[in-house]
C-alpha cells in the first residue's frame, strides 16, 4: 500500500498513532484524578492503580515498538533502531527463507501443477480481440528483430553455418538420389525437350547457319591438305550446319530416338556412380571443398540473407501484409488444436512446467544473490521507514493492547493486594 492510500485509509498509521497516545493521556489523565481523590473514596485507588499499570504497559509497549524502527527520543539506546542497524543480516535471511522455503523445485512445482497455463493462453486466443492484438505486437516486433538479426555478426554465422553444413552433406549420394528422382518421373526427358527445341530452333534460323558456314569455312580453308577452296569450304559446311540442324530436329520430334535412349542410359549409370562409386564420390567431395574453400564464397550467402531479411521487414510494415495473415491463421489453428486436444494440453503445460523449473534451477543462486545485494544496498533509514509504513498501523495495536491489558492487570493486582491485606 502507498503512503497516499495509507493516508486516506479508514485506520491510518498515522491515525492508529493518535489512537494509542490519546489511551496514554487518558490513562495519564484517570491516573492524576484517581490520585487525587483516593482519600474521599476506597475505589479510587483501584482507578489509580488500573491508569497507572495503563500507563507504565503503553509506555513499554510504545519504547518497544519504536525500537525497531529508530532511537526511542533519538538516544542511542543500545538495541534500539534494530531494523536499521540489522539490515544487512536481514537482507541476507530474507534471501536465504526464500530460497529454502519459496525456491524450492518442489515448492514451485506443485504450484505450477495447479496452473493449467496453455489451458488459459487457449482461452484468452480463443477472443478474436486478442489474436488480433498478438498478431499485431507480433508484426510490430518483426521489423526490429529482423534488423537485430540481420547485423554482420549474424550473417557471419549464417554464412559460416551454411559452409558447415554443406561440408556435411553428401553431395554425390544426394546428387545420384537427384537424378534418380529425376529419370524417375522421366522429368530429364522433358528437360531434354526444351533443349532441344531452343537448339533447334536456333540453328534453323538462316543468320545462325550463315554465321556458323562462315565460321566453319574459315576453319576448313586454313587446313591446306584438304585441298578446298573458299567455295567449296563454304558449301561443305552449309550441308554440315543443315545435317546437324536436321538431326537436332530429329531427336526433338523422336521419343525413341537413339540419342533419348543414350541419354537415358547415362542418366542412370550416373546416378548409380554418384551413390556407390568410391572414386567419383571422392571426386565430387573435392570438387565441394573446392568450391567452399573460394575467398568471396561467403558473399553470396549474406546478400541472400540480407536480401531476405529486407523482404520480410518490409511485408511487416506493410498494412496488408501478408506475414500478418499468415500469423492470424497459425493462431486461429493453434486455438482450435489446443481447444480440441486435452493430451496435447498436458503435454505442453508438462512442457512449460518443466521449462520453468529448469530455469528457476539455474537463476535461484541469482535471484538470491540479488535479494540480498538490493537489500543490502538500500538505505537504512529509508528501509525502516517503508516497514514502518507497511506494518506499523498493526503494531500500534501492541500499544493499545498494552495500555488495555496493563490497565486490567494493574487493577487485578491492586485488587489481590487488598484482599491479602484485609
Amino acid at each position: 500500500m502507498s503512503t497516499d492510500t495509507q493516508a486516506t485509509a479508514p485506520w491510518s498509521l498515522a491515525r492508529m498513532k493518535a489512537v494509542a497516545l490519546a489511551l496514554l493521556l487518558a490513562a495519564a489523565g484517570t491516573y492524576v484524578l484517581a490520585t487525587m481523590m483516593e482519600h474521599r473514596h476506597p475505589a479510587w485507588g483501584y482507578v489509580a492503580a488500573a491508569a497507572e499499570a495503563a500507563m507504565v504497559g503503553a509506555l513499554a509497549d510504545w519504547f518497544a515498538v519504536v525500537a525497531l524502527f529508530r532511537h526511542p527520543l533519538g538516544l542511542p539506546i543500545p538495541h534500539t533502531a534494530i531494523i536499521a542497524a540489522n539490515k544487512d543480516r536481514l537482507g541476507t535471511r530474507l534471501a536465504m527463507f526464500l530460497d529454502q522455503h519459496f525456491l524450492t523445485g518442489d515448492r514451485v512445482d506443485a504450484a505450477l501443477s495447479r496452473w493449467d497455463t496453455v489451458g488459459d493462453l487457449t482461452r484468452w486466443l480463443d477472443l478474436p480481440e486478442h489474436r488480433r492484438k498478438l498478431t499485431a505486437w507480433v508484426c510490430d516486433a518483426v521489423p526490429d528483430l529482423l534488423a537485430a538479426i540481420d547485423q554482420a555478426p549474424m550473417r557471419q554465422w549464417v554464412s559460416s553455418l551454411a559452409r558447415r553444413l554443406l561440408r556435411e552433406v553428401d553431395v554425390a549420394t544426394l546428387g545420384g538420389q537427384a537424378l534418380l528422382a529425376l529419370t524417375e518421373h522421366r522429368h530429364h526427358q522433358r528437360w531434354l525437350d526444351g533443349l532441344l527445341g531452343e537448339l533447334a530452333a536456333w540453328a534453323a534460323r538462316d543468320s545462325v547457319q550463315e554465321r556458323l558456314t562462315d565460321a566453319m569455312a574459315r576453319e576448313l580453308s586454313k587446313l591446306k591438305y584438304v585441298g578446298l577452296d573458299q567455295v567449296a569450304a563454304r558449301l561443305a559446311t552449309r550441308k554440315l550446319v543443315s545435317a546437324l540442324t536436321r538431326m537436332l530436329q530429329e531427336v526433338a520430334e523422336d521419343p525413341q530416338h537413339e540419342w533419348r535412349l543414350r541419354f537415358d542410359a547415362w542418366m542412370a549409370q550416373t546416378a548409380e556412380r554418384l551413390q556407390h562409386d568410391p572414386e567419383w564420390q571422392a571426386q565430387a567431395r573435392t570438387w565441394r571443398d573446392a568450391w567452399l574453400a573460394q575467398p568471396r564464397w561467403e558473399e553470396p550467402v549474406q546478400a541472400w540473407w540480407h536480401e531476405l531479411m529486407q523482404r520480410l521487414r518490409d511485408d511487416a510494415r506493410q498494412p496488408d501484409s501478408r506475414l500478418q495473415v499468415h500469423v492470424e491463421t497459425v493462431l486461429g489453428g493453434l486455438t482450435r488444436q489446443l481447444a480440441q486436444d486435452a493430451a496435447l494440453r498436458d503435454g505442453l503445460n508438462r512442457q512449460v512446467r518443466q521449462a520453468i523449473l529448469s530455469v528457476l534451477d539455474r537463476s535461484r543462486p541469482a535471484i538470491v544473490d540479488f535479494v540480498a545485494e538490493r537489500v543490502h544496498a538500500w538505505d537504512a533509514q529509508e528501509m525502516s521507514d517503508v516497514l514502518e509504513a507497511g506494518i506499523g498501523r498493526d503494531l500500534q495495536f501492541i500499544r493499545i493492547n498494552g495500555t488495555l491489558v496493563g490497565g486490567l492487570v494493574g487493577l487485578l493486582l491492586h485488587a489481590a493486594t487488598q484482599a491479602w491485606l484485609r
